[in-house]
């Protein structure tokens, strides 16, 4: 017997086939279609959603929208290989009528409606949300790192400009050097010739001007990082090493959809909790509701946690001792507390309870009120002048750095000069409002223990203009300008009243953050291979990762419900 045979390819048929007989009835690409479809093009802010009335007729953004998401959902992303689709897919073809737009049309789509992108999103969102996919019990943050269209090299820290300057000024002092020899010497015996040192010297000058030029530009605008292909990439450290791009902040439903997402510059997930539960209860419209987020390590910050408390979300985060509750404290202030307050679920009667000592009534039996602590803090004596630092040079305060062996801020240019006249840029604002200072690659190899700290690091409050360290001789000590000090000598002390309270974690819901935040990004990164982006600056990256979210929850809601049920709530 022979094979199954199929059609002649050139066989004339008697009646037109339909391209809806292609497409099976329960198929995915039914679903993206139906969606779109019931979208209001308008109201969502797209571009040419209303066709001109003159002039050469452009392509439907309801179509082009159905192209991209089809695209992301099957792992395509780039303008061209989406165009090249639409010429051999047969879903594709289905999906926009045999359209064939090009890839430039199609990459302009994505970059002119990056907002509207966002939106559809959130739509996407509450159309799951009415069908009661989602929970609303809890949800799971978590933050990964995706790479930017930026290598490191395009990459610039303060310290590493600093460095690069200095290595760059001692070239360009050893190729003077060598042209001055040259110029000495009667027969040409040098390695190289004048011609090719003044090349090398003309270069070196070049790059230094470049670099100068990025340092006073960042000094300036109290940059940390500038990255010259993509402005709003970070270096960051990621699982193979430091890399330059962005920390992604998701939150999780219980039924494992992304409710929310934020795209962030900051290399840690300190701080994240109460700006990504926000974005969260915008997005649902659940502002004056109390909601319960879980967290891993990562997030431990006990500024953010009580922030987060006083905004209406329980944050439950895995400590380092393993420990099921933590303390939480709020300076205090006077309020007059009704029952109406103490029963409230809004942000500003939580906030009022919780900084006059009372447990509201939403957060009984997880929060335990611990009674009120005096704190000591010290500040800048109204009765001193100003110091004598804040008035010297740049030169002046190196050489008070390396003559004292202290070390000296530059307040203006956010800088700290070491006891050997090495600069430390900032590295981090701690979590007590002190700004810590280092510079990894001066330290890297220096014998001289300056400080207590491993990694050489010096924290200065934001008043603090110079700091003894340990290479200070005793004798200088009383010598030392007495900024922070009362004209006897002794430190002015400011005492404030702390209301404090402990939180009690629930240990169950953590013990399942795993299985929440990891299924996503693992199906986003591994699955669909999207773990860097292709468009550049932060508003462009988060409509890409729109277009990843959307990807994604249709993939999970087509594992809850049928293709068909999905259909039927779209209409």
């Amino acid at each position: 017997m022979g094979y199954i045979k199929g059609e002649p390819r050139r066989q004339r048929l008697m009646f037109p086939e339909y391209l809806d007989d292609y497409i099976k009835k329960d198929s995915e690409v039914r679903v993206i279609d139906k969606f779109v479809s019931s979208l209001d093009m308008s109201k969502l802010g797209f571009i040419r959603s209303t066709p001109a009335k003159e002039g050469t007729p452009g392509y439907n953004p309801r179509d082009l929208l159905k192209l991209y998401i089809y695209s992301y959902f099957n792992g395509i992303r780039s303008s061209r290989k989406i165009a090249s689709e639409c010429y051999r897919n047969i879903e594709v073809m289905w999906l926009i009528c045999k359209l064939t737009p090009d890839f430039r049309t199609i990459s302009d789509f994505r970059k002119d409606n990056k907002a509207s992108i966002k939106g559809v999103f959130k739509e996407l969102n509450n159309r799951f949300d009415k069908l009661g996919l989602f929970r609303h019990t809890y949800y799971s943050i978590d933050g990964s790192k995706f790479k930017a269209v930026n290598a490191k090299d395009n990459n610039f820290t303060l310290a590493k400009l600093d460095d690069r300057i200095k290595r760059l000024e001692e070239d360009v002092d050893n190729y003077m050097a060598l042209l001055d020899e040259e110029d000495a010497k009667e027969n040409n015996e040098c390695q190289f010739s004048k011609e090719e040192l003044q090349e090398k010297l003309d270069a070196c000058k070049k790059r230094l001007d470049k670099y100068n030029g990025y340092r006073s530009e960042m000094e300036k605008t109290g940059q940390a990082q500038m990255s010259l292909t993509d402005k709003d990439a970070r270096l960051m450290k990621q699982n193979e090493g430091f890399g330059v791009g962005y920390n992604v902040q998701t939150a999780i439903d219980e039924s494992h959809l992304i409710a929310d997402f934020q795209i962030t510059q900051s290399p840690t997930d300190h701080g994240q909790i109460t700006p990504v539960m926000e974005g969260l209860k915008d997005s649902f419209d659940k502002h004056g509701t109390i909601t319960e987020s879980i967290a891993d390590k990562g997030y431990i910050s006990p500024t953010d946690t009580a922030a987060s408390l006083a905004n209406g979300n329980i944050p439950n985060v895995i400590q380092r001792d393993n420990a099921t509750s933590t303390t939480v404290e709020y300076e205090y202030q006077e309020h007059d507390i009704t029952d109406a307050q103490k029963s409230s679920t809004k942000p500003e009667d939580i906030k009022a309870c919780l900084e006059s000592g009372v447990v509201p009534d939403c957060y009984k039996g997880r929060l335990t009120f611990n009674g009120f602590v005096e704190k000591n803090t010290y500040s800048k004596s109204a009765d001193v002048p100003d110091s004598d630092v804040a008035r010297m040079t740049t030169e002046e305060r190196q050489n008070l750095a390396k003559d004292r062996k202290v070390f000296v801020r530059d307040a203006e240019r956010n800088l700290v000069y070491c006891p050997l006249g090495e600069i430390l840029r900032q590295k981090s604002l701690k979590n007590n409002g002190k700004l810590r200072y280092c510079n990894k690659l001066a330290c890297k190899h220096c014998q001289n223990k300056c400080t207590a700290s491993k990694w050489k690091e010096v924290d200065f409050d934001k008043d603090t203009l110079i700091q003894r360290s340990k290479l200070t001789p005793q004798e200088e000590k009383k010598d030392l300008p007495k900024d922070n000090h009362t004209p006897n000598g002794k430190r002015k002390a400011i005492t404030r009243k702390y209301a404090t309270y402990t939180l009690q974690y629930d240990m169950k819901k953590l013990d399942n953050r795993k299985c929440m935040s990891e299924h996503p990004f693992g199906t986003i990164k591994r699955s669909l291979g999207d773990y860097y982006f292709l468009l550049k600056t932060k508003v462009k990256v988060e409509a890409e990762f729109a277009l990843f979210s959307i990807s994604y929850n249709l993939r999970r809601a087509l594992n809850m419900l049928s293709p068909k049920e999905l259909m039927a709530a779209m209409a």
